[in-house]
This record gives structure tokens, C-alpha cells and sequence, in this order.
């Protein structure tokens, strides 16, 4: 019983990291799948494959080497030169992720307080301030009690959206005449990206992994669980598309037309993961280089909350169609040394 407990809790905080707000939002599924109808669903299922055979893999190496941290993971595995690249690469990625996120606060602020997209990013940016400056312990726990809120979410609102679509406005030959590009290509882009982020909190997973069954199941779980609520939401997307590709909240526009007592609820979890996934990226970095100059916590916090504001203003879907393929690009060198050293390793 104590093992499956453990199973559950590793593939939750595996997907934890990956369903962030951008995935929710619908944003991120959009742009790597949806785009490429039929294909989309293909790509999320080898998506979810990929996931599955990288968590088995990072959680079996971090039991049988005992690896506490993402250095003890990463510099025996890729060297010194390639380490510190990847360093400075997942530095990169966390402040990427907080301007992000702020940027999507600030879309549900504009639209729900009806006040400006800039006015919402800045105050998106200055409750992110007062949660690091404050205790990254908060933050986890927000994290541990919203999460499995978010999923749940997800799946309920993406199934009420399939129930009760609408598919008058549904338009097949915009879709078809937007097949362009790579279904697979696309589909490794996204779980490499989200690939930085997902090893190095596996790689803190240490204590939880009592025998190695649990890394392995924990994984593949985990795998599944994304694969589900993708292919949910994808649907959900598609019963909108192409009209949802202009939008920078798809399933909260898609929902809106619905219920706005759904509309409403969903807004709520929505903001709450993207605050959530602001503040524990930011503090990480901003923790970072506090660490490597001296500087205080809470400076580090204001001066990269402030410098977020004009970066932010590009918005959350641009944002997303600009930065994530940078990073899925990068990550996709780790992705190959993790599934070459891991084939080795079973030999």
C-alpha cells in the first residue's frame, strides 16, 4: 500500500511540473497539436510515450545512483562544458517561464477586472514579488493543494466543453488548409522543452522512490496522465478550431460561450496555476542568482519582476509560439543522452 502511495505521489508531481498554466490554458496544446488536426492526436500520444519512457528512465537512475540534486544527474552524464551550457540553459528557461506566466495573469486580469493588458501585467508582477520575497515554502504548499485542483479542472472542463460543443461555426477546410509542418517534429519540441524543468525536480525524488518499481511506474503513470488530458483538451480545442487559434486563453474563451459560472471557476484555477508557476520558476532563478552575486533575496525579487513587465507585454500566446520551440530545440540533446545512457544502462 505505502509503494502505491509513492507510485502516485511521484507521477503527480511528474505531471505537477509539466501542467502548468500553459497547458491548461489550452495555449501550448493548441499551438504543438491542434494545428495539425488529425496529426495533433497522434502527436500527443507519442508525446505522452516519450514522457512515460524519459520518467521511467530519469527515475531510475536518480534510485539506483541515489542522485540528490540536478548536478549529481546531469555533469557525470554530459561532462563539464556541456553541463554549465545546460546550466545557464535552464537559468534561461525559469525566468522565460516566469514572464510567461506573468503575461497570462495579466490576459486574465485585462479580461476579467476589464482594465488593461498592462495594468494586469503589472499587477500579476507585484503579487509574484510579495510571494518570493516572502517563503518559497508557501509557494510549495499552494502548489501541493492546487495541483490535483487543476487537473481535475482540466479534465471537467474539458469534457463539458465536448458534451455540450457547438460544431455549427466548425469550419474542416480552414483546418485542413493549415496542415502544414511536422506533427512529430512538433510533438518531440514539446516534451523536450518540458523536458528541462520535469528532470530537474525528478532528480530531488530521491526520498520518495523506496524501490525501484516506483521510479519505473511512477514514470509511465505519470506518461498516461499527460497523454489523457491532452488528448482531452485537444478535443475539446478541436471543437472550436479555427476560431481558437486567435485566442491567447482558448479553453476559457471556448468555456465562456457555455457558462459563465464555469467560465468564472475555471478563471480562478486558471490565474492560481499561472500565479503558482510565476512565483516557483522566479523565486528559483532569482534564488540562483542571488546565490552567484550576493544579492539580497528581495532586490533580486523587485529588479526581475521589473525588468518581467516590458518583457511580458510581447503576450502570453507569443510568448509561448516564440520561446517554448527555442527551448524545445536545447532540450532535445538531453532527451538523446537520457534515452542513450538509459539503453546502455539495461544492457
Amino acid at each position: 500500500m505505502e509503494e502505491v502511495k509513492n507510485i502516485i505521489k511521484v507521477a503527480s508531481i511528474y505531471v505537477a511540473t509539466i501542467v502548468g498554466a500553459g497547458f491548461a490554458s489550452g495555449q501550448e496544446i493548441m499551438q504543438f497539436f491542434s494545428t495539425y488536426y488529425e496529426g495533433g492526436f497522434y502527436g500527443i500520444i507519442f508525446a505522452g510515450f516519450l514522457f512515460s519512457v524519459i520518467g521511467c528512465m530519469v527515475l531510475n537512475k536518480v534510485y539506483t545512483e541515489r542522485i540528490k540534486n540536478y548536478d549529481e544527474f546531469l555533469f557525470p552524464m554530459v561532462g563539464w562544458f556541456a553541463g554549465r551550457i545546460m546550466e545557464v540553459v535552464v537559468s534561461l528557461f525559469m525566468v522565460s517561464l516566469f514572464c510567461i506566466m506573468i503575461a497570462g495573469g495579466g490576459n486574465i486580469l485585462s479580461s476579467k477586472l476589464e482594465i488593461g493588458f498592462s495594468q494586469g501585467v503589472i499587477i500579476m508582477a507585484l503579487i509574484c514579488m510579495l510571494i518570493i520575497s516572502a517563503d518559497i515554502k508557501g509557494v510549495v504548499m499552494a502548489s501541493t493543494l492546487v495541483t490535483p485542483v487543476l487537473i481535475a479542472g482540466i479534465i471537467g472542463v474539458g469534457a463539458y466543453i465536448i458534451v455540450f460543443k457547438d460544431t455549427s461555426a466548425f469550419n474542416a477546410a480552414a483546418v485542413l488548409n493549415k496542415l502544414t509542418g511536422n506533427w512529430l517534429f512538433s510533438s518531440l519540441v514539446y516534451v523536450s522543452y518540458n523536458s528541462i524543468m520535469s528532470i530537474v525536480v525528478m532528480c530531488s525524488l530521491l526520498p520518495y522512490l523506496k524501490t525501484r518499481r516506483v521510479g519505473a511506474a511512477g514514470g509511465i503513470l505519470g506518461g498516461f496522465v499527460l497523454c489523457l488530458i491532452a488528448i482531452i483538451l485537444n478535443t475539446a480545442i478541436f471543437t472550436a478550431y479555427p476560431e481558437a487559434q486567435s485566442q491567447q486563453l482558448p479553453v476559457l474563451n471556448i468555456v465562456e460561450k457555455y457558462s459563465i459560472i464555469v467560465s468564472n471557476f475555471y478563471s480562478i484555477i486558471l490565474f492560481l496555476a499561472m500565479v503558482i508557476s510565476a512565483a516557483t520558476s522566479g523565486y528559483c532563478f532569482i534564488e540562483r542568482v542571488s546565490s552567484k552575486t550576493g544579492m539580497n533575496i528581495k532586490l533580486a525579487a523587485a529588479v526581475t519582476c521589473a525588468l518581467a513587465v516590458p518583457l511580458s507585454s510581447y503576450g502570453f500566446a507569443g510568448l509561448i509560439a516564440a520561446i517554448y520551440p527555442v527551448f524545445g530545440y536545447i532540450g532535445m540533446f538531453m532527451i538523446f543522452v537520457i534515452i542513450v545512457n538509459g539503453l546502455r544502462s539495461s544492457q
